[in-house]
């Protein structure tokens, strides 16, 4: 019976190698087609959250902007500016989301979630739409926004005119 001829790992090991550096030349080729057709994130095109978040009740979330757009509550951050935003989903027989700086225009500070509105630290009230319950006060910054891909996509660039 003869003795059975080693394996060459070598060749092996070669071929694995060529395989790899093939597959890494595919990537490096591919990866800039995918961000060249990617849509830029900026602030005119913020994916904020998941709608199905929101879906489940209203929610405040802050919001790393690129550059100061001149609303009330941003605070800096390195190169970055923050502000605080409240997402509720669209009241019943409405469409679409409601997006609104969760800062007080009465009070200077920030809103919280109550339990059928948003208030401030005085008690001055809003709708989750940014409608003031006391008509006195002024409305909140809103902003317009759309549903892609499962997600609430926010343009910080342009508030609403109401």
């Amino acid at each position: 019976m003869p003795s059975p001829t080693p394996v060459p790992v070598s060749r092996y090991v070669l071929v694995a190698l060529l395989g790899l550096g093939a597959v890494m030349v595919v990537v490096l080729l591919v990866r800039p087609f995918i961000f060249s057709f990617a849509g830029a994130r900026d602030d005119a095109n913020y994916a904020l959250i998941a709608a199905s978040e929101v879906d489940a009740g209203p929610v405040i979330t802050d919001v790393l902007l690129e550059e100061s757009h001149g609303f009330a509550g941003e605070e800096g951050q390195d190169d970055l500016v923050r502000i605080r935003v409240v997402a509720a989903p669209p009241p019943p027989g409405r469409d679409g989301y409601s997006v609104v700086n969760a800062w007080s225009p009465v009070n200077d500070c920030p809103l919280t979630l109550g339990s059928d509105r948003i208030v401030d630290c005085s008690g001055a009230a809003w709708t989750y739409e940014g409608f003031p319950i006391d008509v006195a006060h002024p409305m909140l910054v809103g902003f317009p926004n759309e549903v892609r891909q499962g997600a609430i996509v926010v343009d910080f660039t342009a508030p609403l005119d109401r």
